[in-house]
């Protein structure tokens, strides 16, 4: 039996590719709504066993959960190694066109290609190679607006989403990450379903009419912001590729970009209506 999939996450497909003995698993339901037909810009296969002549070098880790090898020019991404029967090993070529999925135990319950940070990290390398990036923040498209809402864990973005779902012509992309692509001279946001603890996934995407930098207070207030500022921060909240010194250039390049041609403020904010209302008024 071959078990195929396909999904599309900020206009980018990956095609899921098992044999039966890799064939176990089922499409969650935070993936479900990016479930696409067609061909994949990368092809993921999965394999059983562990892949041969893997000698490598450590060039990055994020602890515990994962940690990155380089062999040649291929990247190597180890996850759960101290856990058996949950570890796998990820590998794919740097341009990230085709990757092969590793599980290194005989059998186990976690034969799942989107169990932890695989996809997320399949894509970080992806958009690095020119086409965009994955950004800490709540997302919403409000009467065809897009607004993003930056911070870093604990800021607010989870309960921006739940506000603003209250709310009529409103759709939450995400309430924790979101994929921003430049388009033409349009910066576009899209949804994903790597989502946070208000669980708001959505596959759809807007343009980026206003970046707005979470932060909590006893009253709400929105300053603008200019230069070097907007960029450091959304450096410092975003999934960037230190492994690769061009995919760094690329994305230092992208915010700059996106900075000088998006309007950026700092949102101070009370988590009550007050707040939503004070961002309709700037928006309209």
């Amino acid at each position: 039996m071959v078990m195929n999939a396909q999904i599309r996450i900020g206009e980018i497909s990956i095609s899921i590719e098992a044999d039966a003995r890799t064939a176990d698993w089922a499409i969650p339901p935070a993936y479900q709504p990016f479930v696409h037909p067609g061909a994949g810009d990368i092809k993921l296969h999965l394999h059983r066993g562990i892949p041969e002549n893997l000698t490598e070098e450590k060039v990055f880790e994020s602890p515990p959960v994962w940690s990155l090898y380089r062999k040649d020019d291929t990247l190597i991404i180890k996850v759960s190694e101290a856990l058996p029967g949950v570890e796998r090993i990820l590998a794919f070529p740097s341009q990230v066109e085709t990757a092969d999925l590793y599980f290194p135990a005989e059998t186990g319950p976690f034969d799942d290609p989107f169990y932890g940070p695989i996809m997320e990290l399949l894509m970080v390398n992806y958009l690095a190679q020119g086409r965009g990036t994955i950004v800490h923040a709540c997302g919403i498209e409000q009467k065809g607006r897009g607004i993003l809402f930056v911070g870093e864990s604990g800021a607010g973005k989870s309960t921006m989403a739940n506000l603003w779902a209250q709310g009529d012509h409103v759709d939450v992309l995400s309430d924790d990450r979101i994929i921003v692509r430049k388009k033409g001279d349009r910066f576009r946001m899209y949804g994903t379903p790597w989502h946070g603890d208000a669980s708001f996934v959505s596959p759809r995407h807007v343009t980026v009419e206003r970046v707005l930098f979470l932060r909590h207070g006893r009253e709400n207030s929105i300053k603008d912001i200019k230069g070097v500022d907007p960029v450091t921060r959304l450096i410092t909240c975003s999934f960037l590729p230190h492994w690769d010194p061009q995919g760094m250039a690329f994305s230092m390049g992208f915010f700059t970009d996106l900075a000088a041609h998006v309007p950026c403020s700092e949102f101070t904010f009370k988590p009550d209506k007050t707040a939503i209302e004070l961002v309709k008024e700037i928006s309209e």
